[in-house]
């Protein structure tokens, strides 16, 4: 589900209860202009926003976000062919999926001088480790357990800071570098119940 779709199913809601902007904004600590701005889809909403709105709108959050998916039964030989592809394929998710995973986590980390690429590839495996067991399937298209996966995000990061969506920043006296994005993720990469497992994924490591 899209942002715009989720900004849309929380409108007819508010709408079918009964509620205005301002009375929803009021409940979930809002601007009412920042309700205008969900609902029509050109706000960004974050996960413990989407927590305050469900419990506003008196449904669950899985109601609200998320999309129906069957989780996807593969034979053997689909499980090799996706296990045993060649690293084109990671040049693949890189553009995509986990081109998308990494700035989602660098924005939501800036300034954390702890979020290097150790805690990247954390991040990354639990989030993939939680959609696989609840959809069948990676976020970031990497086979789960996968033992490149630090090598494929060290070379995601190689490919985005050089062509310019990320900085690199040395951090000295023993310690791993960071990166710091310089574009915004594109979103639409990423339906709602993946940005939310990415954004627990996120929560997770920095407790």
């Amino acid at each position: 589900m899209t942002q715009k779709n989720i900004g849309h199913r929380i409108k007819l809601i508010r709408c079918a209860k009964g509620l205005s902007q301002e009375e929803l904004a009021r409940r979930v600590d809002l601007p009412r202009t920042a309700i205008t701005k969900i609902e029509s889809g050109s706000q960004d909403v974050r996960f413990k926003e989407l927590e305050k709105l469900s419990e506003a709108l008196g449904i669950s959050l899985g109601n609200l976000v998320e999309e129906k998916r069957p989780v996807r039964e593969s034979t053997d030989d689909e499980f090799f062919r996706v296990s045993e592809s060649p690293a084109p394929f990671y040049h693949t998710v890189v553009e995509e999926k986990l081109r998308t995973m990494l700035l989602v986590i660098l924005e939501r980390s800036a300034g954390d001088p702890d979020m290097d690429e150790r805690r990247l590839c954390s991040i990354v495996q639990q989030a993939d480790q939680a959609c696989f067991e609840a959809y069948g399937e990676t976020i970031s298209g990497i086979p789960c357990h996968s033992p490149n996966l630090q090598q494929t995000i060290g070379e995601a990061l190689e490919l985005m800071a050089s062509s310019q969506e990320l900085m690199r920043i040395e951090s000295g006296y023993g310690k791993a570098a960071r990166h710091l994005p310089l574009v915004k993720a594109e979103l639409q990469q990423l339906n709602a119940a993946e940005y939310i497992i990415i954004e627990k994924a996120i929560c997770l490591t920095s407790e």
